[in-house]
């Protein structure tokens, strides 16, 4: 008899934190993302709309999710040069700045970034990424972060979705895997599944 007390409440409270963390804006998600093959054959980036933290963040986690790739960053300095900070800053890009850029420093591939910090009411924060060719001005690749977690968590998020998309998988900010062995949910953890 004790038995069977001990596991209704045990079973009630694993579905409570389940509802709790559904509910309590745990939810996070990985859209708008596409990249085209050629994103690996660029060598140059330099980043634009970040502080120079996020920047920092952002730079590190990209490295460490494209080890492969030869990768080199432009310093933040040598960018505002020739651009000023608020264009920097504000991401203002047309085709006389990227031909500045790319003539210039020979950067070759732009990543403009933009972060929003939560909202009114707790809404999720949001990452948004466009990759650039700074000569032609296509875009290569495009990622749209949200979560309630920090920004370091958006990047991994952005990195990871970018990576998953070029080895042909889907990648989902949301999960379908389970927590410490139970068959709840953790919307928390990103999935990578085959397409």
């Amino acid at each position: 008899m004790q038995t069977q007390n001990s596991t209704l409440p045990r079973s009630a409270t694993l579905f409570a934190l389940a509802l709790l963390s559904l509910l309590g804006g745990c939810r996070q998600r990985t859209h708008a993302l596409f990249t085209r093959p050629e994103l690996k054959s660029y060598q140059r980036y330099a980043i634009l709309g970040l502080t120079e933290e996020q920047e920092q963040i952002f730079m590190a986690t990209y490295l460490r999710t494209f080890p492969e790739l030869d990768i080199t960053f432009l310093e933040r300095g040598r960018l505002t040069d020739v651009l000023g900070e608020q264009d920097l800053l504000q991401g203002r890009l047309n085709s006389r700045t990227r031909a500045k850029i790319s003539q210039i420093l020979g950067v070759e591939l732009l990543l403009i970034c933009a972060y929003e910090p939560a909202g009114p009411g707790g809404r999720n924060k949001k990452m948004r990424l466009r990759i650039v060719d700074s000569e032609t001005g296509i875009i290569v690749g495009s990622v749209i972060t949200q979560a309630h977690k920090d920004f370091e968590h958006h990047c991994y998020m952005a990195a990871k979705g970018l990576k998953a998309d070029l080895a042909g998988k889907k990648y989902y900010g949301g999960s379908s895997t389970t927590q410490r062995g139970t068959n709840i949910p953790c919307p928390c953890d990103p999935v990578i599944s085959n397409r």
